[in-house]
């Protein structure tokens, strides 16, 4: 994981300068907003998409060419960025609360956080105000429109939209230094690893995303792989194409696929490229153990039992 671990002291700076302007915020939204902050710090848990997140401005770094405070401050603002699109995901994926207020007023002041970051490197008449209005125009349609479509199913890549926000400090890195030939192929590259990424959090939250009604990219795949049924998808369906049937073997090929696609791109970021490998791994690792349970349950339940308690 050389492609965080390098930048583990730069990131804990740019969470300690994040905490340190959320502490400002009034109460009770600057307690709230530490606790929000501090879930979401992969320097002090390991996570997914918040690597990318935080981490994007580096991994572009070299092929943009901007400097190290340039690096930080779009660093600092896709914190607070990732911070306001979670809260908004929470929001639209929860059943109405009282907790809704402070959520949604916390969420503003990171808005306002993440401009004030950006009007600092970007004037009013610069392009990259046109790439925020694309990108997080294509966000709200994602999140609208995922599941009426069918994204995983009829266009797989558009279901990096839904993170697509992230680019704009990739994009606005590439604009800072004028090397603007490149942002088409560096979208390209972080969409096919917003997707592979996304396919990861869809195997970890399969039951979760059937029991709420989300869109899931796997649930998807299963339904769409069932003889024409009238019935909604049921867990026990899900866990016996899981389980048994291997539709994980599918699944983690459209990752090895979209891998090798983005090696093709030579997008110009190795850690950006190591990243999407690392993802790789996880969901060939998942369906190896899926494959090696099924087998020791095949073999008997005694053996089942020796191999699971030796691990």
């Amino acid at each position: 994981m050389e492609w965080f671990t390098r930048y583990e002291v730069q990131l804990a700076h740019v969470y300690r300068t994040a905490e340190a302007r959320i502490a400002l915020f009034p109460e009770p939204l600057n307690t709230i907003g530490l606790v929000y902050a501090d879930k979401f710090n992969p320097v002090k848990k390991e996570s997914g998409k918040d690597y990318i997140c935080s981490l994007l401005p580096y991994w572009v770094q070299e092929p943009s060419g901007i400097n190290d405070s340039q690096c930080q401050k779009l660093a600092l603002a896709n914190v607070y960025g990732m911070l306001y699109f979670f809260i908004q995901d929470d929001v639209m994926d929860s059943q109405p609360s009282s907790g809704w207020k402070e959520q949604l007023a916390l969420g503003n002041l990171l808005m306002l956080e993440m401009f004030s970051v950006f009007r600092e490197l970007f004037p009013s008449h610069s392009l990259f105000w046109s790439y925020y209005h694309r990108y997080v125009t294509t966000w709200a349609e994602s999140v609208t429109n995922e599941q009426r479509d069918d994204y995983f199913i009829r266009n797989p890549i558009r279901t990096a939209g839904k993170a697509g926000p992230v680019k704009i400090a990739c994009t606005g890195a590439l604009l800072l230094t004028d090397r603007t030939e490149l942002i088409e192929k560096l979208e390209h590259a972080i969409d096919i690893v917003l997707m592979t990424l996304q396919m990861a959090d869809d195997y970890a939250d399969w039951k979760v995303d059937l029991a709420d009604g989300s869109y899931n990219g796997l649930l998807a795949m299963i339904a769409a792989d069932r003889p024409a049924a009238d019935t909604p998808l049921t867990e026990k369906e899900a866990e016996n194409a899981i389980y048994i049937r291997g539709c994980m073997k599918k699944y983690v090929q459209h990752a090895a696929d979209n891998h090798a696609k983005l090696l093709e791109l030579e997008a110009g970021s190795a850690e950006l490229e190591a990243f999407h490998n690392f993802i790789l791994i996880h969901l060939h690792q998942t369906y190896e153990t899926i494959e090696s349970n099924k087998q020791q349950l095949l073999k008997g339940g005694f053996n089942y039992f020796l191999f699971n308690s030796a691990i």
